[in-house]
């Protein structure tokens, strides 16, 4: 049985004049994700050295929405990722990740190496298929949309998340509390509240996550796409509103992140690559 397992680390970890805020929110929201994703992780990510984590799942899929949920929620810590897809040589239940061995880690190590030192946040999959090449270009143009977002542009993108996700999870609204407050305090400490000159965001707008989590999922109920060989956007009417609303600000101001920051763009390209990896293609390889 083949089964997706990731390596990932921080980049630039010794950059960060506060490591210990960043490994504290970094541990917290790999715990997180683990309970979200329990259903589809065969074995919880671990650290498996000081900022290194590796985890096994049941499939592609999963694998994806796990690293880019885990990139969404630990900005602006940045993380690079390879996946490998294969068969692993023993499962023994009660042994964490770290000490499993097999083909989809050697593999998943090295898509990580192909990654090398680049300093976005990257994943690359190396599934042994005639198509990684592909399915690896659209991944590098994803991460390439999202390197130009601003912090705000990045919080929109999260809140779009949970309004209307990929795939409907069972969230918690105290996690989120507790991580608006780590990011921001990080965001202070490094004195990164701009990505580029391009965004002139130095002020934090405040979020309501009472409201947020009162109108949590409500977009999810979108129908299916009409064009099937065309691609739909992941969006929906009156989004830009109610995250308007959340983040205390007018529809205007959202409008022109998401613009800016290609939110639209990156969460449809994220939905697309998800769909591509359900495809029997990598199941045949």
């Amino acid at each position: 049985m083949k089964y997706a397992a990731i390596m990932f680390d921080v980049v630039e970890s010794r950059k960060y004049q506060d490591r210990y805020l960043v490994q504290d929110m970094l541990i917290r929201c790999v715990d997180y994700l683990n309970d979200c994703y329990g259903e589809e992780i065969e074995k919880d990510v671990v650290s498996s050295a000081g900022d290194e984590f590796q985890g096994l799942f049941k499939n592609l899929e999963s694998a994806f929405l796990y690293i880019r949920k885990l990139q969404l929620l630990i900005y602006p810590v940045k993380v690079r990722c390879g996946i490998g897809y294969g068969e692993i040589k023993y499962n023994i239940e009660k042994w964490a990740s770290s000490a499993i061995d097999g083909e989809a880690y050697y593999l998943a190590r090295d898509a990580i190496r192909e990654i090398g030192s680049r300093r976005g946040n990257s994943i690359c999959f190396n599934t042994g298929s005639q198509y990684d090449k592909y399915l690896n270009l659209f991944c590098e143009s994803d991460m390439r949309t999202k390197s130009w977002q601003s912090q705000i542009a990045c919080l929109i993108e999260l809140i779009a998340d949970l309004m209307m996700p990929i795939v409907q999870k069972k969230e918690e609204k105290m996690f989120y509390e507790e991580l608006f407050g780590i990011r921001l305090s990080l965001i202070e400490k490094e004195k990164w509240n701009r990505v580029s000159t391009r965004y002139k965001d130095t002020a934090i707008l405040n979020i309501n996550t009472e409201l947020l989590f009162e109108m949590q999922n409500v977009f999810s109920t979108k129908g299916e796409r009409k064009k099937l060989f065309y691609y739909d956007e992941f969006w929906a009417r009156g989004m830009s509103t109610d995250i308007a609303q959340i983040m205390n600000t007018t529809r205007q101001n959202i409008d022109r992140y998401i613009s800016l920051g290609k939110i639209k763009e990156s969460r449809t390209m994220d939905k697309y690559i998800y769909e591509l990896l359900g495809e029997k293609t990598w199941q045949i390889y």
